[in-house]
């Protein structure tokens, strides 16, 4: 391992489970029920992806610029006031930059968003660099969005690893050529079994991170 992926919600932060809410709760306004199929692919887009996504598939009124406005005041709050890390999460980032491992986030969060929380809980300090949707111009759905990252860090696929709770996320990874290590987020249990089949490491607590 010469280099190591976090992503950012539902890895590092236990923030899925608003994702869902808020998602949920800002279409129900809207007299629409999001189908949790739907929910977990949009775990792979960027805000604004899955919002264009939205508004497409469910043929709404509003201006995409309406929707954003809505939605980002919401998630800002979120950001600031509510949102708290998962167990160790500093601590195993700590762990791996002081083995000389390159440690940086990919997320499918904005940046302006991720800042927020990695500057609150001092995550900037620690990791050597934050890589969004929006940055590198892929979804995590896209091998490119990975493989975007193993160029930038100057490293093969295959001595890079992803820590990821997105099963699709991981999928994608591991077909770029990472090494994937799914980490259980309760907001995405009921596709925990796929993770725990499909990857070679599978972790319910980030501090598992030691043994491998």
């Amino acid at each position: 391992m010469k280099a190591i992926i976090f992503d950012l919600d539902g890895t590092l932060v236990d923030s899925m489970g608003y994702w869902r809410s808020v998602s949920k709760d800002f279409m129900k306004a809207k007299g629409i029920d999001i189908e949790d199929d739907l929910q977990h692919k949009m775990t792979t887009m960027s805000l604004k992806t899955s919002l264009k996504y939205l508004k497409d598939y469910y043929n709404l009124n509003e201006s995409f610029e309406e929707l954003y406005h809505g939605f980002s005041e919401r998630v800002i709050d979120f950001y600031y006031n509510k949102v708290q890390l998962k167990d160790n999460a500093i601590e195993i980032l700590r762990y791996f930059k002081n083995k000389d491992i390159k440690v940086v986030i990919g997320t499918s969060t904005a940046k302006h968003f991720a800042d927020i929380v990695i500057k609150k809980y001092d995550i900037d300090k620690i990791v050597d660099g934050l890589y969004t949707a929006d940055s590198v111009g892929y979804i995590k759905s896209e091998e490119k969005f990975f493989t975007s990252i193993t160029d930038s860090l100057c490293e093969n696929p295959e001595d890079v690893y992803l820590v990821d709770d997105s099963y699709l996320a991981l999928k994608t990874a591991r077909s770029a050529g990472l090494e994937t290590v799914g980490v259980y987020d309760e907001n995405s249990k009921d596709k925990w079994e796929i993770v725990v089949e499909e990857n070679k490491y599978a972790i319910t607590n980030l501090i598992e991170l030691k043994n491998i």
